[in-house]
């Protein structure tokens, strides 16, 4: 600031006291501001623990400085040479043509005149239309403008004459006499008012009026009157009004053919225009001139002064035939008086002041860019016959052609250039004419400044027959921008008038300015003037608001900024004062830390012997009241995961034993494991007398997938320098043993493998979310295991489990996850929130507490993740479109200039050559900026974890590596400019590689040595892709091997060379993604932007010969243009044209990728035969023994394939699907009857599907096609043997049937619809939306109406399924349920409550399987067990074990039911969920609650009264718990299986920072499951039983018959395809059906192919083991994890599992198929997606995925 004013204070020599002043006050400021800044950056301990003081400072220092630098602005003002405000006339300082000019003042107040038409309009503002009203340009508002351009007008120009546009006459007439003051002092004396006549003759035109309202009272009568008055004296000062006019002229376009010879035989005067135009003339003379001497005048002030005739000649052709002629006699007979035989009273000279005509001229520019000479001739001829005095108004364009390029048209552009003779020549014609004539009296220029809305119009509006022609609306162009084309108007045959070009100086805008660029340097009239020549800069005002607007700005603002002060004051201070308040619960905290730990132990007592061995678990916690409430805790739990684990075994054995039976029916094989059969046909006693027992066999699997994450743990952290792992070290051996310990785990003591497996299932269970951290949970079972004690005697272990460790996190959690605010935490420190991703990452870094070790972006900071996460394919794909622009530089496919000879790809010239280098120099500074942020920006975010190691974490080597990067960048981007060789294309060389031969033009002598220019950047660009290839290797794994066991890798497909190919067809997809990218952007995105550059389009020649384009003029080329607005905007159009290009190739890909895989995806299928997998049209042919689906069926099923046919029609009928005599129909096309006795061949035909409902048709269709995947199996490539492997053979062992669990997680959504529901709907009320509380107000959420006002709903329903609803009637009619079988009897007797209960509830089930409910999802899932439940090998089983239900060791369905019997719920929900349990009670069906405070007290006594008959429970000793229990018929109610205590509630958090509910509810079904494999379902899925018959065999994929080592699944999840059934539903809903039919089975069939599938969703199947031990089903941390699922295959895929997509199996579900629903999920899933940039993963697969 300092040197800034010394420069400028030395500039003009001594000032004067007060510019001192303002010098020193400004410099005070910026003293105050640097002070201020500093002390904020100095001192920042002295601002509190909050940042919000600290962005306080920096916003109130950031006010200053812009305070400061008002001052400076200020300050400079009153420096400036050339300023001419106020402060500077104060100063004593104006430049010396202001003072001469205003000398002229006491001179000739009279014609001539010297003038110009001034109108101070801004930019953007609207030219004014004929019934607008006039604008105050004139007024305070505009002073600053007055000030800008008054003294030019008046001491450069040398103007004596202002003529003003129309100001408003009905304002205060005082605002304007600062206007006239400042005309004074820049020595501009006269002025030329006008009155705003249009408006009324415009009001003529459309009232159909041929004469004004001329009543004094009228609105044309008041408001002349007040503009005569307001030409006052007084109000106008020192200036001399000179004469008036009006702003409307004649349309002589319209009126010249119209005048003939004379006046007499003209028939112009019967134009019903010119009648009211002369009208409406004579009317305003008569007021101001009254012919009688009674009779006043409304304005004296006007009699004394003449009137201004308006005439456009700019209106008709110069050169048309007999145009002079007729224009003579126009202004002859106009001139005239009536009674003279004219045509006018305008001039009569009955003692008033002659009138004067004001003559509007413009000078037309030819086709040649040469301005027109013939307005010297036109004038000479008009004055020659002229009788009247005039005044000439002239406007002069200032165009030029865009000359610099010889090859395009004629390409008008604004001319910058200062040219005097532009403007001077029509002045001197001017001159010469009235000196010969003696009849002009005035030379006006029309106008000051460039009118950018003014279109075609002329200075005048002209009267029309319509007021839209009177507007004269311009089809192009606009406020904003100059139009060239559309608004101009011919007047001779190849001249032009562009009336927007008309002004003295440019205008533009710049930084709030307002900016005009004088086109002259010199006066323009004759006079002393005339003789300066220097050149005048562009100037620039700022339009300074009124006070009163200034006042209420300021007093907002700091109304704002002082409610937000004190916002954050009082949350400072809330803070503060919650300390205390919130001290005793750390002291609580503290207190339980230094109590007495309690303790209780527990021996491991599982029912078979083999497993019993005396092992003992201990728990430690001080969060228990005593040791025996310690061992209640761990008993309860214990118990119920012995039963789980024993039956998981006892499951595994069964198999293994199902698997040697299989062994012994098929050939030899030769065995590797020590657990695998003997060889087939070999004795008991064949085998070795050691070998292991089935149930050690089984212990032996389990054991190693209930471990092998706590496995992959060791060998990781055994594997890593654990100087920066650990904070202290661990023992290697220690950990190498224990993996070794799991891995070969077949001679160790299988009563310890069960102990170690229950002690990691019980860490799960009673760790509760700790479950979803399963690297801390490996972290605290290897202290455990470490820690173990033993029985030296009995061999006895006991495992102690201190369970606050295990908690530790939860409690952080519980209070605070919110990441991206700091709280004070129980232990008094102020923290991040945590979530599941820190504590899991505290695990695998060895931490003993939990801590932060991620910070979440925030904000832009997401952005700049996207950025730094995807740089890599950014960068790939920006090399794609890189190689796309240099295949365009010689395509031919732009304009000549950029795309045409430019050399062959090998042989490159011209811009070719110069886009190899530039390129480079853009890719080094990419890089560089990449690299620097990435640096900065990792750091910051992993700054917890620096010091540490784990997967993600950036060491030494990374920062080495990223640092040699920005350097090699640095250096060669410096290296490539130091030896650029840039050169311009010629446009000679457009069209041509040879242009003038002698010149030697288009010859680039850089082709000589090609080598020697290109070396530099070519060396660049390998050293490039080396360096990139290298730092951006794949790292394997991405995170932790999911399968420790690298030889279990290899055999389950996951192997080295298994990746490899896998890798191999994703880069050669990935290659031809981008070839087809590459194609698109050289043939249609970069042809787009032809000859649209800043260099041709705008002339701004930026980057000078780094393009390679010739110069070229334009609006831009001028320096005191580059800010103007009209460049800005056409800089700124073709940057945001070339920005769209360069975002539409970096998101081409994007949809190359979905057109590739609905392509790749519909080849697989087509491959697979699955085109016609509902096809109805194909008859199904299940005659015994001939028909080919018949054949096909007993392969895959076997010879009991007609049962379960059966069971599949009687599943069809039962839904309501098909009528019963269809059903009869259908089983006897088999052979067989509804009552199993076989049946004749004559009703043997074939099914013709099309004769059945669509539903039941889709689902037998998709049926029979998809049998041909489970006979060939191809996905596995196992040969399948009917006789052992299908459901019906006669070797078939139910052993092989892998055990699954499937739980549908459920908050309060409609379980079965109530009566109530489905007679409700009709009421016209029914159809409005509801108000959640009943209490309807503005701004409240609202429900979804309860029908639609005509129907009830159970009526619209049977509308949607009337023939369904017809087979419902016939059902119950059959079963005996009702009299008749009549549908429309069915539904009145419901609505009339005349039916029984059970009746009642078959409806109310009917209705639930067609909608979106929980019902439909619970006997959908339970189809999957009545299949089993159907096979006769299966009931054989289950008759050894008659306590059983059947099948409950093979398939288990769990209702997690979060809100049941909850305040939070539905007692309807409860109703229905009791209705369900009891219906199917004979299914393998279990409720699953989350019991706690809010809970009905029903369920807290059945809950304690379980408890209490087992013993060792007291009252109190938890407040939730997860329940699993399931229907007693003989109790007619719920009877508890197990219950497990937890301390803390399934959603952590608080406020809208909680964990997510749906996975959360998983988890706690979960706890409970038993099978080896699990399925989540959503409330909104359900199925067919002949897809249940199915599931054993898919199921078959994660574990293979022929699979030898059982301890390593081929996959982790299982996805298949889902069928949408709301896409009957109206177009949202066809729509989303579409969407996922696309996404989750097209897409996800390509994905798998390419190993890339992510876990998509539900109703996938998943390994139980895994998702016990890789942290779950989902992942459920707030903020981060609000699309659970896919962070499920995130973990998938980075521990290098694979997750495949398979056709043959199909489940439905239900999507939106409302709008509002709809936006609800789309709102989700973009939510959702922001989320996975917040995570860690993300992070961890974009930088090691390769």
């Amino acid at each position: 600031a300092q040197a800034i004013l010394s420069r400028a204070s030395q500039s003009i020599g001594p000032s004067t006291q007060e510019s001192r002043h303002a010098i020193h006050e400004a410099l005070a400021a910026a003293r105050f501001v640097v002070y201020r800044m500093s002390c904020s950056v100095a001192m920042p301990g002295q601002m509190g623990r909050s940042t919000t003081l600290f962005i306080l400072r920096c916003l109130m220092g950031m006010a200053l400085a812009g305070l400061a630098c008002h001052r400076l602005v200020v300050a400079w003002d009153y420096l400036s040479t050339e300023a001419v405000s106020e402060p500077t006339r104060r100063l004593g300082y104006a430049p010396p043509a202001v003072s001469s000019s205003a000398a002229r003042c006491t001179e000739s107040q009279d014609f001539p005149v010297k003038g110009i038409q001034y109108v101070p309009h801004l930019v953007g503002e609207p030219y004014p239309h004929p019934e607008s009203k006039p604008w105050g340009h004139y007024e305070k508002a505009y002073s600053t403008m007055h000030q800008r351009d008054l003294p030019l007008i008046g001491g450069h120009v040398g103007a004596d004459t202002l003529a003003l546009r129309p100001w408003p006459t009905d304002g205060d007439l005082d605002l304007r006499m600062g206007f006239f003051e400042e005309m004074r002092n820049s020595g501009i004396c006269k002025v030329i008012p006008t009155f705003h006549a249009a408006k009324y003759f415009a009001d003529m035109v459309r009232q159909g009026l041929d004469t004004p309202e001329t009543d004094p009272s009228s609105a044309l009568a008041v408001d002349f009157t007040r503009f005569g008055s307001s030409v006052r004296q007084e109000f106008l000062g020192d200036i001399t009004m000179v004469g008036w006019t009006i702003d409307l002229s004649l349309d002589l376009y319209e009126l010249l053919p119209l005048v003939g010879g004379d006046c007499g035989s003209s028939i112009i005067t019967r134009d019903t225009t010119f009648q009211r135009y002369m009208r409406l003339l004579n009317a305003i003379q008569g007021w101001v001139h009254p012919r009688s001497e009674i009779i006043k005048s409304v304005a004296p002030y006007l009699q004394a002064k003449p009137f201004l005739l308006p005439l456009d000649l700019s209106r008709v052709s110069w050169y048309e035939p007999a145009f002079q002629q007729k224009l003579n006699t126009f202004i002859s007979c106009l001139g005239k008086d009536v009674t003279e035989g004219g045509w006018s009273s305008a001039f009569s000279s009955d003692g008033r002041i002659p009138a004067k005509w004001l003559l509007s001229f413009g000078q037309p520019l030819h086709a040649r860019g040469v301005h027109d000479r013939s307005f010297l001739y036109l004038l000479h001829n008009i004055s020659a016959t002229m009788r009247q005095r005039a005044v000439v108004m002239v406007g002069t364009q200032a165009l030029t052609n865009g000359i610099l390029n010889p090859i395009n048209s004629v390409n008008l552009q604004e001319d910058f250039d200062v040219d005097n003779g532009r403007y001077q020549t029509p002045f001197k014609d001017y001159m010469s004419v009235s000196s010969e004539f003696g009849n002009l009296d005035g030379f006006v220029y029309d106008e000051w400044m460039d009118d950018w809305d003014r279109g075609a119009r002329g200075p005048f509006f002209v009267a029309a027959k319509t007021v839209e022609a009177m507007q004269e609306n311009c089809p192009n162009g606009g406020r904003f921008d100059h139009d060239i084309h559309g608004c101009s108007r011919a007047v001779c045959s190849d001249g032009r008038i562009y009336p927007e070009f008309f002004g003295l100086v440019g205008s533009s805008s710049r930084f709030l300015q307002h900016c005009i660029h004088p086109r002259f340097s010199k006066g323009l009239f004759d006079g002393p003037e005339s003789k300066m020549t220097e050149t005048i800069d562009m100037r620039c005002e700022y339009m300074a608001p009124a006070l009163p607007c200034m006042t209420v700005a300021v007093g907002l603002m700091a109304l704002v900024l002082a409610i937000q002060v004190l916002s954050m004051v009082r949350r400072w201070c809330c803070k503060e004062g919650i300390a205390p308040r919130s001290q005793p619960q750390c002291e609580n905290a503290q207190s339980q830390q230094d109590a007495e730990a309690r303790s209780g132990c527990v021996e491991i007592r599982p029912r078979e012997g083999e497993l019993c061995g005396g092992h003992r678990l201990e728990l430690f916690s001080t969060r228990f009241r005593s040791d025996d409430e310690a061992a209640w805790w761990l008993s309860t739990h214990v118990s119920s995961q012995t039963a789980i684990l024993e039956r998981q075994v006892q499951v595994e054995q069964k198999a293994t034993r199902a698997l040697k039976t299989r062994k012994q029916l098929r050939p030899p094989v030769i065995t590797k494991s020590r657990c695998s059969p003997s060889p087939a046909g070999g004795s008991e006693s064949d085998s070795d007398d050691d070998a292991p027992s089935d149930l050690a066999c089984a212990m032996h699997v389990v054991h190693r997938r209930a471990l092998e994450g706590f496995a992959a743990w060791c060998d990781y952290i055994a594997g890593a320098d654990l100087t920066f792992v650990c904070p202290h070290k661990l023992d290697v051996r220690c950990l190498r043993s224990f993996a070794r310990s799991v891995e070969e785990n077949t001679t160790r003591p299988t009563s310890l493998l069960f102990a170690e497996a229950l002690l990691l299932r019980t860490m799960e269970s009673m760790g509760e979310q700790v479950i979803s951290c399963p690297e801390r949970l490996s972290f605290l079972l290897f202290h455990i295991l470490q820690g173990a004690s033993g029985d030296e005697e009995s061999g006895a272990v006991t495992f102690s489990i201190d369970m606050d460790k295990l908690h530790d996190g939860l409690l952080q959690m519980h209070k605070h996850t919110n990441p991206y605010m700091r709280e004070k935490m129980p232990n008094g420190k102020w923290e991040l929130g945590l979530n599941f991703d820190d504590i899991n990452e505290s695990g695998l870094q060895c931490r003993d507490q939990v801590a932060k070790t991620y910070k979440e972006p925030a904000s832009v900071l997401v952005l700049i993740d996207l950025i730094l996460c995807y740089r890599v394919p950014f960068m790939i794909k920006m090399y794609s479109f890189a190689i796309a622009g240099y295949i365009y530089l010689g395509s031919q496919r732009g304009d000549d200039i950029t795309t045409s000879h430019n050399g062959s790809l090998w042989a490159p010239k011209w811009l070719r050559i110069n886009f190899i280098q530039y390129i480079a120099l853009v890719d080094a500074a990419t890089w560089m900026a990449l690299e620097a942020l990435l640096v900065i920006y990792v750091s910051w975010q992993r700054w917890p974890s620096l010091g540490f190691r784990s997967p993600g974490i950036p060491g030494l080597k990374w920062f080495l590596e990223h640092m040699f990067n920005l350097c090699i960048s640095a250096f060669g981007g410096l290296w490539v400019y130091s030896e650029q060789r840039f050169s311009r294309k010629p446009w000679e060389c457009a069209q041509s590689d040879i242009g003038d031969p002698l010149l030697r033009q288009c010859i680039d002598e850089r082709t000589h040595d090609l080598w020697g220019v290109l070396q530099y950047a070519l060396v660049y660009w390998a050293c490039r892709m080396v360096i990139f290839a290298l730092m951006n290797v794949k790292q394997t794994p991405i995170f932790i091997f999911g399968t420790p066991a690298r030889k279990a890798r290899d055999e389950s497909g996951r192997g080295c060379w298994a990746r490899i190919r896998l890798d191999l067809r994703v880069n050669l997809a990935w290659m031809a993604m981008l070839g087809a990218c590459m194609f698109i952007e050289v043939y249609m995105l970069l042809p787009s932007m032809k000859g649209l550059d800043w260099t041709t389009t705008c002339g701004m020649d930026l980057l000078g010969p780094i393009s390679g384009l010739p110069k070229e003029r334009g609006i831009c080329t001028q320096s005191t243009q580059v800010i103007s607005f009209k460049c800005v905007t056409c800089l700124s159009s073709v940057f945001a044209g070339w920005m769209l290009v360069f975002l539409g190739a970096l998101v081409d890909i994007y949809f190359i990728f979905y057109l590739g895989a609905a392509l790749v995806g519909g080849v697989m299928g087509h491959k697979r035969e699955l085109n016609d997998l509902k096809n109805t049209t194909i008859p199904v042919d299940l005659r015994v023994d001939k028909g080919r689906e018949a054949l096909l069926f007993k392969r895959t099923f076997g010879p009991g394939w007609q049962q379960v046919w059966r069971v599949m029609v009687k599943g069809l009928s039962h839904e309501s699907l098909i009528s019963p005599k269809q059903a009869i129909g259908l089983v006897h096309a088999a052979g067989i009857s509804m009552d199993n006795e076989p049946h004749g061949e004559k009703a043997q035909k074939p099914i013709h599907l099309t004769r059945f409902p669509r539903l039941a048709a889709e689902r037998l269709a998709f049926f029979f096609q998809s049998l041909k995947w489970i006979e060939s199996n191809r996905e596995t490539g196992r040969n399948f043997n009917t006789a052992t492997d299908a459901l019906t053979g006669d070797d078939f062992d139910v052993g092989s049937i892998p055990s699954l669990t499937q739980i549908i997680p459920a908050y309060n959504e409609v379980v079965i619809p109530a009566v109530d529901f489905l007679k409700a709907g009709s009421d016209p009320e029914d159809a409005k939306n509801g108000s959640p509380d009943d209490q309807p107000g503005l701004g409240d959420l609202t429900l979804p109406p309860q029908g639609d006002g005509v129907n009830t709903n159970l009526a619209f329903m049977i509308s949607q399924f009337p023939d369904e609803w017809c087979f419902l009637a016939k059902r119950l009619h059959a079963e005996g349920l009702i009299e008749t079988g009549e549908s429309q009897g069915l539904y009145h007797s419901f609505m009339k409550d005349r039916l029984n209960q059970e009746s009642i509830n078959e409806i109310r089930l009917w209705a639930c399987l067609r909608m979106q409910s929980v019902a439909k999802t619970v006997i959908g899932a339970l189809q999957y067990g009545r299949a089993l439940a159907s096979l006769p090998k299966i009931r054989e089983h289950y008759a050894q074990y008659p306590n059983k239900r059947i099948p409950e060791d093979h398939v288990e369905v769990i209702l997690a039911h979060q809100t049941y019997g909850h305040s939070e719920g539905s007692e309807k929900n409860d109703e229905a969920v009791q209705l369900l349990l009891a219906r199917y009670a004979d299914d393998p069906l279990y409720l699953v609650f989350d019991l706690k405070h809010g809970s009905s007290p029903e369920l807290w006594e059945m809950v304690e009264s379980f408890l209490a008959s087992r013993g060792g429970y007291s009252p109190g000793s938890f407040v939730q718990a997860s329940v699993k229990c399931r229907w007693d018929k003989s109790r007619r109610g719920l009877r508890v299986l197990e219950v497990l205590p937890r301390k803390f509630a399934l959603r952590l958090g608080q406020g809208d920072f909680r964990t997510q509910g749906k996975a959360c509810n998983q988890l706690n079904g979960l706890r409970f499951a038993n099978g080896h494999y699990v399925q989540a379902l959503d409330c909104n899925m359900g199925t067919f039983i002949g897809e249940g018959f199915k599931v054993p065999y898919v199921l078959r994929m994660f574990m293979p018959l022929d699979k030898e080592d059982r301890t390593a699944p081929h996959c982790r999840y299982l996805g298949f395809r889902e069928y949408i059934y709301t896409g009957r539903e109206g177009a949202v809903g066809k729509c989303h059906a579409a969407a996922e039919w696309t996404f989750g089975t097209i897409y996800q069939r390509f994905l798998s192919g390419m190993g890339m599938r992510m876990h998509y969703g539900h109703p996938d199947f998943l390994d139980g083991f895994w998702a016990r031990n890789r942290g779950g089903m989902s992942k459920s941390s707030p903020v981060v994890n609000l699309s659970e699922d896919i962070f499920a295959g995130f973990n998938v895929r980075m521990r290098e599992e694979a997750s495949p997509h398979i056709d043959a199996l199909e489940f439905e579900k239900g999507r939106e198929a409302t709008f509002n629903a709809a936006s609800n999920f789309f709102s989700k899933i973009s939510g959702g997606s922001i989320a996975v940039l917040r995570s860690r993963d993300n992070h961890l697969l974009c930088e090691r995925i390769g």
